[in-house]
């Protein structure tokens, strides 16, 4: 399936809020420049059948270190558990469960790419989205010189702006893969224009859920950016689906029904996603039918595109930014989980060049599996 050159570029690199305060900046300069720090969902009791492991890794992916930990240490896959995943070119920190019986042995680990720092328990396994969230803390470098104390101000300035007013909530650019082939590639799986054999056959289940994701994710992008070009990002509509600023739950907001601290939540389309109604359900549809999709083609992969809503806006706390001795600029935040580092930096750098994109690209990294979020 094709999609205008337009269209995919508004999907991947959608309009921003706010315009830059620095014209450019390098990030990832090392793993050790872009640090994540997970916040768990809730902390472990130090009791229980589940030993969990507060693991440093440099240089791997998730899924790299979970096979390190099968290999070294025995344990069969199904028992290890993650909250997030994280990706390689990063220092990031993250508890790991796997049976307590396993956890004893645990140094086997170490090398110059992990580091457990600590082991605990827990009653229960580490499951996808035990997680509140991810705190980063990122150096960003000018290519062409040094940082003034003056840029670190703005830069940090413009973070508590943020947190104050909010980011829009997009879904970042590696999302979508290189030059967005994995949201074409979503699109016409859902079209049923993907040839059978396009990936091999024990990757097929898990590259599907990958490029459906990404054309949920596309969906969600256009939406919000047609929010941000009418103006209308902060502004709940009634019959629009909405979550409270604190909470999870998306409920369709009255006509009548309080707008304070109740956030726009948009679409990810699937056969369970509450539907909007009235004018906002037309501008959703009307944008799935811009990619000649409609509800019903996420029917055939329910289970891999079951459908939720996504806030619209999220808020950075803890942030703040300063100059380096060495004239680059530390800015640090945290995010609720699901939410891109990147995206921040969008509201604060005209062009974000990003050394592990970088390397991906020719071959030197492995895929991101999602730090950034």
């Amino acid at each position: 399936m094709t999609i205008s050159p337009e269209l995919l570029s508004r999907a991947i690199d959608p309009p921003r809020l706010f315009s830059p305060v620095i014209p450019e900046c390098l990030i990832r300069s090392t793993p050790e420049e872009f640090q994540v720090d997970e916040i768990p969902a809730y902390q472990p009791t130090g009791k229980g059948e589940h030993g969990y492991l507060w693991i440093e890794k440099r240089g791997l992916t998730s899924p790299e270190l979970i096979h390190r930990i099968i290999k070294n240490l025995g344990v069969p896959a199904k028992e290890v558990g993650v909250a997030g995943q994280k990706d390689r070119h990063a220092v990031t920190r993250q508890f790991v469960s796997i049976p307590k019986r396993f956890a004893e042995h645990a140094a086997k680990l170490n090398d110059e790419n992990i580091k457990v720092l600590f082991v605990t328990a827990h009653q229960n396994k580490l499951k996808t989205g035990h997680l509140r969230g991810n705190k980063f803390c990122l150096i960003l470098r000018s290519p062409s010189g040094v940082f003034t104390a003056a840029d670190a101000q703005a830069v940090h300035d413009r973070l508590q702006t943020l947190a104050t007013e909010g980011i829009a909530n997009y879904f970042g650019t590696q999302r979508f893969g290189h030059h967005g082939n994995t949201l074409v590639d979503g699109l016409s799986l859902l079209k049923g224009t993907l040839p059978n054999d396009h990936w091999p056959e024990n990757k097929t289940r898990t590259m599907r859920r990958l490029v459906l994701s990404a054309v949920q994710s596309g969906i969600f992008n256009l939406v919000v950016a047609q929010r941000v070009d009418d103006g209308t990002l902060r502004t709940p509509l009634p019959g629009e689906v909405v979550i409270r600023r604190q909470g999870t739950k998306p409920y369709i907001l009255p006509v009548d029904g309080p707008t304070e601290n109740v956030i726009p939540a948009g679409p990810m389309p699937g056969p369970e996603m509450l539907l909007a109604t009235g004018a906002v359900d037309d501008m959703e549809r009307d944008i799935m039918s811009s990619l000649r999709l409609s509800p019903k083609d996420f029917q055939k992969y329910s289970r891999l595109t079951s459908g939720i809503r996504r806030k619209m806006i999220e808020f950075p706390e803890e942030a703040e930014a300063h100059l380096t001795d060495d004239g680059a600029i530390q800015a640090t935040f945290s995010l609720s989980s699901g939410t891109y580092a990147t995206v921040v930096l969008r509201e604060i750098v005209g062009e974000v060049k990003d050394s592990g994109t970088l390397y991906e690209q020719t071959g030197t990294s492995a895929d991101n599996d999602g730090d950034d979020e």
